[in-house]
């Protein structure tokens, strides 16, 4: 086969610039992380129900549902890959706290992956 037979795409009409990446959204760590934060603020306490930061996240009109918002909650009970790292700690039958983490390596994730190191 000869080379560069895939001529690329056609198009009609002159070149034109696509605008600049848009900034990622907000996804539901991080509201779950600005509504603990403003509940903190507000109360001066560390340990709240999903339904306290839930109610703080439908105040600050999140488009995320309840369950949403307690799966992701469940979720961070690991440190994320990325900041802010925090993990969620259970206090009590259905009270949870966020406390600072420190960052996993790859391997360290690739073993969450597989069930442990091989």
């Amino acid at each position: 086969m000869p080379p560069n037979t895939s001529p690329g795409p056609r198009v009609a009409g002159g070149s034109f610039r696509i605008g600049g990446r848009k900034l990622a959204a907000r996804n539901c760590q991080d509201e779950v992380v600005a509504a603990l934060v403003a509940l903190q603020r507000h109360t001066d306490a560390h340990v709240f129900t999903i339904r306290e930061v839930y109610a703080e996240m439908t105040a600050a009109r999140t488009r995320y549902a309840e369950t949403t918002v307690f799966k992701t909650m469940q979720r961070m009970k690991v440190p994320s890959n990325r900041p802010p790292y925090l993990c969620r700690v259970r206090v009590g039958r259905q009270s949870y706290r966020l406390e600072p983490a420190e960052p996993r390596s790859p391997a360290e994730r690739a073993n969450d992956a597989v069930g442990g190191p091989v």
